[in-house]
């Protein structure tokens, strides 16, 4: 209940932050399903290759989800930490904002092109193999950013005024995203073991 009511403080208290960073989010995603409409010849018919092989075959089974978990729980692990570290520095914000607007565009790029190259199919393989996972990680991505900027901010004006100490501060901010990369432990779970379930039972 108590981790209920800090979330809705949290967001209340840093709306503004949130639809920032939602705002630079979408940017993204709209420019990344742009680009999948204007790719090049050669670089279209090689990812055309690469998803028919993995509809033919490539598709990792839902009973083999223990190969792909641990790599997918790095893959994401890799933006907490480098948003963590980005938050403890002066110039992290931009960084912070452009990793937002990369991790947009990926999944808008995804997206646009499973649809445009496989029509409904494609709009399958996205619903079924991309989105479950992101419903983790998309919220986490941004809540995650949110609290590096804010950090980032307490490091250049804050700490001088606030009653937190610094160190104290530090140690509160790790925490939290120590926290944030258990969350990932869902989304890993649910895109090696989920992901795969659903897909394979639709297509095959």
């Amino acid at each position: 209940m108590k981790i209920r009511y800090w979330m809705k403080e949290h967001i209340r208290n840093n709306l503004w932050q949130y639809l920032l960073i939602t705002g630079v989010f979408v940017l993204g995603l709209i420019i990344g399903e742009i680009n999948a409409n204007n790719l090049a010849g050669g670089t279209r018919s090689h990812l055309q290759q690469m998803i028919n092989g993995f509809l033919e075959g490539g598709m990792v089974a839902y009973h083999e989800g223990n190969r792909i978990f641990l790599p997918a729980f790095l893959n994401q692990a890799r933006t907490v930490i480098a948003v963590w570290f980005l938050g403890l520095t002066v110039i992290g914000v931009p960084i912070i904002l452009a990793i937002v607007f990369v991790r947009g565009f990926s999944l808008g790029f995804t997206f646009g092109f499973l649809i445009k190259e496989k029509a409904w199919l494609g709009f399958l393989i996205a619903l079924l193999s991309v989105l479950p996972q992101n419903i983790v990680y998309v919220p986490l991505a941004i809540a995650c950013a949110v609290i590096g900027i804010n950090f980032s901010f307490y490091i250049v004006r804050g700490r001088f005024t606030s009653e937190v100490p610094l160190a104290q501060g530090i140690l509160t901010y790790t925490g939290i995203m120590v926290l944030l990369l258990l969350v990932l432990l869902v989304g890993a779970l649910i895109e090696a073991f989920l992901s795969p379930w659903l897909l394979e039972t639709i297509i095959k």
